[in-house]
């Protein structure tokens, strides 16, 4: 019992297949590539399939594993598609990370009912649908798995304007998370929740809406002093789909920079 732990083990995904959702940028295309360097074929899903695609192609070419898929979380029958493709072609799956999403913004009271179905319909029922589909082949295939969903440090504290209904859809990803992991643990899989604190990425910039304040941004800084990279969330991603949690379910983990204590 002196001997050392080979930590390396505990985070190689050798053999395993991941599905990345809103793989092609951002936190999303940053997730795939850690999950490649971890020995994973990864399948990047994303509505934007050139983008995809370039993501793909760059994984290969350092020496990882992947292959890239279309899909639309706001259409049912295209995300049944996506889950039966990547078991057809890869022969097993064994992670999901949910990290596809909109972040439109309105505030409360300009709030559209369109807005708040948009958003609702892609976050929430979107994560949803992935949890279903990517649930029945795990148990099917009897190996266990790891589901990932990404939330928000705003669906337990809001810190910026016009995300009400961004922040609603995310609050219920978090319920989702632990009544899937609820209902799935038997089978030895396991479903968490990653709530990011303020990332900047090309997605956030695009989305519609009144324009974030990068005046206030520099009066929230959080205490470990900057704003978060999309490797901090990918790395947390790689530790909650390897063997090292393979203890922990039904959590939410906060990466934040401390903002929650400030």
């Amino acid at each position: 019992m002196n001997q050392l732990v080979n930590i390396s083990t505990l985070y190689d995904l050798s053999g395993q297949v991941a599905i990345v959702t809103g793989g092609a940028e951002g936190m999303g295309k940053e997730t795939c590539r850690f999950l490649a360097s971890a020995g994973a074929a990864v399948a990047v899903a994303d509505i934007n399939l050139p983008w995809a695609q370039k993501t793909a192609g760059d994984i290969v070419a350092a020496g990882g594993k992947a292959q890239a898929y279309q899909v639309d979380l706001g259409s049912e029958q295209s995300v049944v598609e996506l889950v039966r493709a990547v078991r057809a072609d890869q022969g097993r799956l064994d992670i999901l990370v949910n990290v596809a999403g909109l972040q439109d913004r309105e505030f409360l009271e300009e709030t559209s009912v369109e807005l708040w179905d948009k958003l609702h319909h892609v976050n929430l029922r979107g994560s949803f649908l992935t949890i279903r589909e990517a649930a029945k082949v795990m148990k099917a295939d009897g190996n266990g798995g790891r589901i990932v969903n990404i939330a928000s440090m705003g669906a337990v504290h809001p810190i910026f304007e016009g995300l009400v209904a961004y922040n609603a859809s995310k609050s219920g990803v978090l319920g989702l998370t632990r009544n899937a992991a609820y209902e799935l643990a038997a089978h030895g899989i396991t479903v968490n929740a990653l709530l990011p604190g303020n990332v900047t990425t090309e997605g956030q910039a695009r989305s519609p809406g009144p324009p974030i304040d990068m005046e206030k941004i520099k009066h929230m800084t959080p205490p470990l002093g900057r704003t978060g990279k999309t490797s901090d969330i990918a790395s947390a991603i790689l530790f909650l789909v390897a063997p090292a949690s393979q203890w922990m379910t039904g959590q939410t983990l906060v990466v934040d920079g401390g903002h929650l204590i400030k």
